[in-house]
């Protein structure tokens, strides 16, 4: 997972990108089609990285959920754990905790859910990340509180799936120093960065 260095993009105000950004992800249409073709992408990608443990995340703020495809994964396979975040505002830290499709969940810091059980900690091998925005290179545009940068600078072996819409796509974003590339980011029509060729769908053969 590379690191950045500026400077590769030209200067844009962050905050006002993400309040636009967000606007339009609520604002989306044909909302259920969409979720439905990103959900089959995610899960083909699943099954071609077989992981031991997937870390998730709860929606918030009109991100797409991941649940409904991991828990039919869950139920299909029975073999790969399951991860939610648990956030510590007082030292801006981040880890994950097993969880299971009807594990009980509560409010946590800003009023994202988590596992109400918060003692059984582990590093997944693939992590889903919810972005407000993207570059096609796998550049992230997060909420700016740097809680998955400063995870997955202590993690740097694990592979991190981008999750967003088409719409969340932009054209150029500033880089930062900790920035860092995901290894793929899939919305409901296609797929970015490094591992874009993941799980996608073979094209049909040319016709004789």
């Amino acid at each position: 997972m590379p690191t950045l260095t500026p400077p590769e993009f030209p200067t844009i105000d962050r905050a006002t990108l993400r309040r636009g950004l967000l606007k339009s992800r609520l604002q989306l249409q044909d909302r259920a089609a969409r979720e439905a073709a990103l959900s089959a992408s995610l899960a083909r990608v699943l099954r071609t990285l077989h992981p031991e443990c997937v870390g998730a995340y709860c929606a918030t703020r009109g991100e797409f959920d991941p649940h409904p495809t991991l828990q039919a994964l869950h139920a299909e396979a029975g073999n790969a754990a399951l991860a939610l975040p648990v956030v510590d505002p007082a030292t801006h830290s981040m880890r994950f905790v097993l969880w299971a499709p009807g594990d009980a969940l509560q409010k946590g810091p800003y009023d994202i859910a988590e596992p109400a059980h918060q003692d059984a900690d582990v590093t997944p091998d693939v992590l889903l990340i919810p972005c407000v925005g993207f570059l096609d290179i796998g550049l992230r545009l997060g909420y700016g509180g740097g809680y998955y940068d400063r995870y997955l600078a202590r993690h740097p072996e694990i592979f991190t799936i981008g999750l967003a819409f088409d719409v969340c796509r932009i054209e150029s974003l500033d880089s930062q120093p900790h920035d860092r590339l995901l290894d793929v980011i899939l919305t409901e029509t296609a797929a970015f960065g490094m591992d874009a060729g993941i799980g996608q769908e073979p094209p049909a053969p040319a016709p004789d």
